[in-house]
Protein backbone atom coordinates (compact mmCIF):
# COMPACT_ATOMS: atom_id res chain seq x y z
CA UNK A 1 0.00 0.00 0.00
CA UNK A 2 1.53 3.32 -1.04
CA UNK A 3 -0.86 5.58 0.88
CA UNK A 4 0.43 7.55 3.82
CA UNK A 5 0.01 5.40 6.91
CA UNK A 6 1.33 5.96 10.41
CA UNK A 7 1.15 3.70 13.41
CA UNK A 8 -0.42 5.32 16.48
CA UNK A 9 1.67 4.03 19.41
CA UNK A 10 -1.04 4.71 22.00
CA UNK A 11 -3.85 2.56 20.60
CA UNK A 12 -2.43 0.78 17.57
CA UNK A 13 -4.83 2.44 15.11
CA UNK A 14 -3.71 3.16 11.55
CA UNK A 15 -3.91 6.70 10.28
CA UNK A 16 -4.83 6.69 6.60
CA UNK A 17 -5.07 9.59 4.20
CA UNK A 18 -8.62 10.65 3.37
CA UNK A 19 -8.40 8.97 -0.03
CA UNK A 20 -7.09 5.70 1.43
CA UNK A 21 -9.76 5.66 4.14
CA UNK A 22 -12.49 6.35 1.59
CA UNK A 23 -11.23 3.59 -0.71
CA UNK A 24 -11.11 1.15 2.20
CA UNK A 25 -14.64 2.20 3.22
CA UNK A 26 -15.89 1.57 -0.31
CA UNK A 27 -14.40 -1.93 -0.11
CA UNK A 28 -16.17 -2.58 3.21
CA UNK A 29 -19.48 -1.43 1.73
CA UNK A 30 -19.05 -3.73 -1.27
CA UNK A 31 -18.29 -6.70 1.01
CA UNK A 32 -21.35 -6.01 3.13
CA UNK A 33 -23.59 -5.48 0.10
CA UNK A 34 -22.61 -8.88 -1.31
CA UNK A 35 -24.20 -10.42 1.76
CA UNK A 36 -22.00 -13.51 1.82
CA UNK A 37 -20.09 -12.80 5.06
CA UNK A 38 -20.85 -14.76 8.21
CA UNK A 39 -22.75 -12.63 10.74
CA UNK A 40 -19.83 -12.12 13.12
CA UNK A 41 -17.52 -11.11 10.27
CA UNK A 42 -20.17 -8.76 8.87
CA UNK A 43 -20.49 -7.07 12.26
CA UNK A 44 -16.71 -6.65 12.49
CA UNK A 45 -16.59 -5.20 8.97
CA UNK A 46 -19.47 -2.86 9.82
CA UNK A 47 -17.59 -1.64 12.91
CA UNK A 48 -14.50 -1.13 10.79
CA UNK A 49 -16.57 0.83 8.27
CA UNK A 50 -17.95 3.09 10.99
CA UNK A 51 -14.41 3.83 12.18
CA UNK A 52 -13.49 4.74 8.61
CA UNK A 53 -16.55 7.01 8.35
CA UNK A 54 -15.47 8.83 11.51
CA UNK A 55 -11.92 9.17 10.18
CA UNK A 56 -13.18 10.58 6.86
CA UNK A 57 -15.48 13.04 8.62
CA UNK A 58 -12.64 14.23 10.84
CA UNK A 59 -10.32 14.75 7.88
CA UNK A 60 -13.05 16.66 6.03
CA UNK A 61 -13.64 18.81 9.13
CA UNK A 62 -9.92 19.65 9.30
CA UNK A 63 -9.87 20.44 5.56
CA UNK A 64 -12.88 22.73 5.96
CA UNK A 65 -11.16 24.56 8.82
CA UNK A 66 -8.03 25.00 6.73
CA UNK A 67 -10.07 26.40 3.83
CA UNK A 68 -11.84 28.81 6.17
CA UNK A 69 -8.45 29.98 7.46
CA UNK A 70 -7.27 30.64 3.90
CA UNK A 71 -10.46 32.51 3.08
CA UNK A 72 -10.12 34.59 6.24
CA UNK A 73 -6.58 35.57 5.28
CA UNK A 74 -7.77 36.72 1.85
CA UNK A 75 -10.57 38.95 3.21
CA UNK A 76 -10.24 42.68 3.51
CA UNK A 77 -9.93 43.88 7.12
CA UNK A 78 -13.39 44.20 8.66
CA UNK A 79 -15.06 42.14 5.94
CA UNK A 80 -16.88 39.05 7.18
CA UNK A 81 -15.99 35.67 5.74
CA UNK A 82 -19.08 34.11 4.21
CA UNK A 83 -19.27 30.36 3.78
CA UNK A 84 -22.19 28.11 2.90
CA UNK A 85 -22.64 24.37 2.72
CA UNK A 86 -21.69 22.73 -0.56
CA UNK A 87 -24.57 21.49 -2.66
CA UNK A 88 -24.21 19.17 -5.63
CA UNK A 89 -26.84 21.25 -7.41
CA UNK A 90 -24.46 24.23 -7.19
CA UNK A 91 -21.58 22.34 -8.86
CA UNK A 92 -21.97 22.26 -12.63
CA UNK A 93 -18.99 19.90 -12.95
CA UNK A 94 -20.91 17.05 -11.30
CA UNK A 95 -22.86 15.10 -13.93
CA UNK A 96 -26.55 14.59 -13.24
CA UNK A 97 -27.74 11.07 -12.52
Amino acid sequence: MTERMAQNADDGERELSFEAALAELEGVVQELERGDLPLDEAILRYQSGMQLVRACRERLKVAEQRIEMVLAQEQEPGQATVTRPFSVEDDESVPER
